[in-house]
């Protein structure tokens, strides 16, 4: 699947832009970190394509500034509000996070975290897995900065990792080096992978455009 991240500074942007992305994605990430004010419901009604709502720290590579208590409240509320997936950071202290989880309803959790300085060694990307399975949520997402492209391969190692734990996995690696592995995650069981609706709008480095992405993985894929 690819989901297209929406980096709008407003409601009435965002809703521009989703109308854009909805033929091309199969989900819609909002990601709220980025915009300067936001109407979740109105976000979420805007698109017939699933929704992730995402408020990512700069800790882990976005815009947010804000405490985690305020974040778990946006969270919740987009919980309340039907979202379908909520991206919930491993980072977060963990009775916010248990909070979450114990109040997620028919969301979907995704337990992320971001290494943005690099590619750890394979045991320690085996070790983050299962801490964050093991928090309960319903996908994993691991995502570090390729600084080779073998960190490509240890990266895409997790995916069989995660089906031998029975958990769904989001992995790939950001930066340039890292687009081998944005393509080759769903390819290989990957749960989904990010998009951007056009070139300079990027949630993150190393970034396709949705419309180069749909077509590689097709070609790929027959």
């Amino acid at each position: 699947m690819i989901c297209i991240p929406i980096m709008a500074k407003n409601t009435d942007e965002a809703v521009r832009m989703t109308i854009r992305a909805t033929g091309l994605a199969d989900i819609i990430e909002f990601r709220l970190d980025v915009m300067e004010s936001f109407d979740i419901e109105r976000l979420i009604k805007t698109t017939i394509r699933p929704v992730i709502i995402t408020y990512r720290s700069k800790k882990e590579g976005g815009e947010g500034t804000v405490d985690y208590e305020s974040i778990t409240q946006v969270l919740l509320e987009a919980i309340s509000l039907g979202a379908h997936y909520v991206d919930m950071e491993y980072s977060m202290p963990p009775q916010l996070r248990d909070g979450i989880l114990a109040n997620r309803g028919d969301s979907r959790i995704i337990v992320s975290t971001h290494l943005i300085y690099g590619t750890p060694s394979a045991g320690v990307l085996e070790d983050t897995l299962k801490r964050l399975a093991a928090t309960g949520a319903n996908i994993v997402k691991i995502v570090t900065m390729a600084g080779t492209q073998e960190d490509n391969l240890r990266i895409l190692d997790l995916i069989s990792s995660a089906r031998d734990l029975g958990i769904r996995v989001i992995a790939f690696c950001m930066g340039p080096l890292g687009r081998l592995s944005r393509i080759a995650s769903p390819l290989l069981g990957g749960y989904l992978t990010f998009a951007s609706l056009e070139e300079g709008l990027e949630s993150s480095d190393g970034q396709i455009p949705a419309p180069e992405m749909k077509r590689i993985l097709e070609m790929l894929s027959r």
